[in-house]
């Protein structure tokens, strides 16, 4: 029997590259989706950028030719944005939504294909928990996040009856390069009364502190290796009570912490 086959968007660090060592590792062949090589050189590289709908045809219709099979998909790739929504640009907000959701949107559905016709395998999308608890001066990328956790819900369901799942990794704080890498804009925080700046460096201080991008690529390989996924998979001790807290919760009470936290 031929190897387990995973295809990784945005392989080439943090998250994405973590989960792709760990894979490897357990006898995974991986084939990595970035618009620049990674350092491991046992991951099959691909160029792909996710904001282009030929890129991704073309990196997912390789990668599969090459395999033979596929297995998992890991839709990781994301950027993040962060300002004050009145101040924020139009090509900003296209940006935010374009890679977040429409870049996993495409890559799905180029995958969807090939699944159903197998008749098995897994699509993992990272998604985090401010799709639940949404962060204030970072409303798009929540709005990306919380579009996310719906297509996964619903494309699930599509795709059920060929023996395709589909899940949500959602994610709290994790140490990555994507905190440095976040656009950040501070246009407005006079009006705002400090609050932008406030806010975003409360939340990166969290993000530095936070766990390992190896403590989420254990939980993807996990769910990779399950019979059965969940439609969201919360990752740590302290992120699962929040996502418990944000179910027993009124909207108005959750809403009402949020803004005494990042407001």
């Amino acid at each position: 029997m031929s190897r387990k086959t995973a295809v990784i968007t945005g392989a080439s660090r943090g998250i994405g590259l973590a989960a792709a060592k760990r894979l490897i590792d357990a006898g995974w062949q991986v084939y990595g989706l970035s618009r620049t090589e990674g350092p491991d050189e046992r991951v099959q590289w691909i160029p792909c950028d996710v904001s282009n709908p030929e890129s991704v045809n073309e990196a997912l219709d390789s990668a599969c030719m090459q395999a033979g099979r596929l297995d998992l998909l890991v839709c990781n790739a994301g950027m993040g944005i962060s300002g004050a929504v009145e101040f924020t640009s139009e090509e900003d907000a296209a940006r935010q939504i374009e890679v977040n959701l429409l870049g996993a949107v495409r890559c799905a559905g180029r995958a969807a294909g090939a699944l159903r016709k197998q008749g098995f395998g897994k699509i993992i999308f990272v998604s985090s928990l401010a799709a639940v608890f949404p962060l204030p001066f970072q409303s798009l990328y929540s709005a990306s996040k919380a579009g996310l956790n719906v297509f996964s819900d619903a494309l699930g369901i599509e795709l059920e009856p060929f023996g395709v799942q589909t899940c949500t990794v959602m994610l709290n704080d994790v140490r990555t390069d994507f905190t440095d890498s976040r656009k950040k804009s501070v246009r407005g925080d006079d009006i705002y009364g400090g609050r932008i700046r406030a806010s975003v460096e409360k939340m990166e201080r969290s993000e530095r502190e936070g766990m390992a991008p190896e403590r989420v690529a254990e939980e993807i390989f996990r769910l990779a290796e399950k019979k059965k996924l969940p439609a969201h998979r919360i990752v740590g001790v302290s992120s699962k009570l929040l996502g418990f807290l944000g179910r027993i919760l009124p909207t108005d009470l959750t809403l009402r912490i949020i803004r005494g936290i990042y407001g």
